[in-house]
């Protein structure tokens, strides 16, 4: 199995063992029980309770799931909106282009919270609008990437001997623009998938992702800020669960040394 392959099979793996652990649990997440409050880690309480008597593991397994389905809104939408609003700017340049590539660019300008601000406002709050939001928000630099990568592909010698022979643009596309430049866009993907980790739990440390009755790694951490020094472990978990996660994806999808993607590693300009 190639290095792509593998890194595809971990990342399914991952999302699918966040997928489970929100489906069961060893006990009841929301079972409140005063007399085990802060209660050490034991057997029955793996990571212990949290100041409400609540099992830590349960809730925080219940809250995987939530990020599980933020990754998977988020790298669909950025990349397959980037990607189609990037390849069509090539393959159309002139007004038509130039208006794409705009509309990218002022993406990139709007902040993330804004535009998270006004996708909760109209929706409501849940894993899905803080992907939406996210997504939205994101989509920009990959069509940036997807922009330049066409223009490149389209001046290489072989696909100007297949305009010369009468290819149209669809043609092209399929048979050279989206492969040749699919894979460099993924390479950003593993670069982009563990920020997304971070960026959710941000939002929902603001009360932007799910709804507070819900338990979710960021918003636990929210929960338990007020607990950082009587029981540190409150936020240790979910914060260890986050850059874990995160650095899983990295490490999952980032290309090893000698595979193509890594040739040509994508630098975006910060703005």
């Amino acid at each position: 199995m190639s290095g792509r392959g593998r890194g595809l099979t971990a990342l399914g793996l991952l999302l699918a063992g966040l997928a489970l652990a929100s489906l069961w649990q060893p006990q009841d997440p929301f079972a409140i029980d005063l007399a085990s409050r802060h209660a050490p880690i034991s057997p029955s309480h793996p990571m212990g309770t949290d100041h409400l008597g609540r099992d830590l593991l349960s809730r925080m397994m219940l809250g995987a799931g939530n990020t599980a389905m933020v990754i998977v809104i988020v790298a669909s939408l950025s990349f397959g909106l980037g990607t189609l609003v990037g390849v069509t700017a090539g393959l159309a340049r002139g007004p038509i282009g130039s208006a794409l590539i705009r509309t990218a660019e002022f993406v990139i300008a709007v902040p993330t919270l804004i535009l998270a601000l006004t996708i909760t406002t109209l929706f409501g709050l849940s894993p899905v609008t803080a992907g939406l939001a996210l997504g939205l928000a994101t989509w920009g630099p990959y069509a940036l990437l997807a922009h330049a990568l066409t223009l490149r592909t389209l001046g290489q010698p072989h696909v100007l001997a297949a305009r010369s022979l009468g290819v149209g643009r669809a043609g092209v596309a399929a048979r050279h623009v989206v492969p040749e430049t699919t894979d460099t866009l993924l390479t950003y993907l593993a670069s982009d998938a563990g920020r997304t980790v971070v960026s959710y739990a941000s939002l929902a440390f603001l009360g932007l992702g799910a709804e507070t009755s819900q338990p979710d790694w960021g918003a636990m951490l929210f929960e338990y800020r007020g607990y950082v020094f009587d029981a540190p472990m409150l936020l240790i978990w979910p914060g260890l669960a986050i850059t874990l996660t995160a650095l899983t994806l990295n490490l999952a999808l980032e290309p090893r040394p000698g595979h193509p993607g890594s040739r040509h590693r994508p630098k975006l300009k910060e703005t």
